[in-house]
């Protein structure tokens, strides 16, 4: 298994507005937050190093659904301002399941979720339609292992994320 790293694209962040409620302000930098989804309520800190462009970062980011605590850098990059005591909803998400390669080893599919293929490939998108999919009801660790097998047999190779 591979560790996901994150590319910073903040798109896992971008429509968590509806989700995030800063129920509480007890400072501008020191909230409790409720989490619609789980019922969570937690107190959440912005981190020191973030605290300007928390401050900063105000609507239309607010206005298109993203998390509050979700800013974006001057590099384009984003960030999460309260990553160190973000929701456990947070901390186990994965955007990313497995990453597929071609045989001269460059990324040509990703698997989101379960069974989700972003591809550009139109091979690669064949196979795991008439392939991998009729198989998508195994269970988890019997899939990946059913993709793995497939896949290989057509030359390429995959890398699953760690949990």
């Amino acid at each position: 298994m591979t560790e996901f790293t994150c590319t910073r694209c903040g798109k896992c962040c971008m429509s968590l507005g509806r989700h995030m409620h800063i129920e509480k302000s007890l400072s501008p930098f020191s909230h409790t937050l409720r989490v619609l989804v789980t019922g969570e309520r937690i107190p959440v800190q912005v981190n020191p190093a973030f605290r300007d462009l928390f401050l900063w970062g105000t609507p239309p980011a607010y206005e298109t659904g993203w998390c509050p605590f979700l800013r974006k850098e001057g590099d384009g990059t984003f960030v999460c301002t309260i990553y160190s005591s973000r929701p456990v909803i947070c901390r186990t998400f994965r955007c990313c399941t497995m990453r597929i390669l071609d045989e001269a080893g460059s990324e040509v599919g990703k698997v989101k979720g379960k069974s989700s293929l972003s591809t550009a490939d139109p091979v690669l998108r064949q196979i795991w339609e008439r392939e991998v999919l009729p198989s998508s009801t195994l269970p988890e660790a019997q899939f990946a292992r059913h993709c793995r097998t497939v896949l290989a047999s057509h030359g390429y190779t995959c890398e699953q994320f760690d949990s």
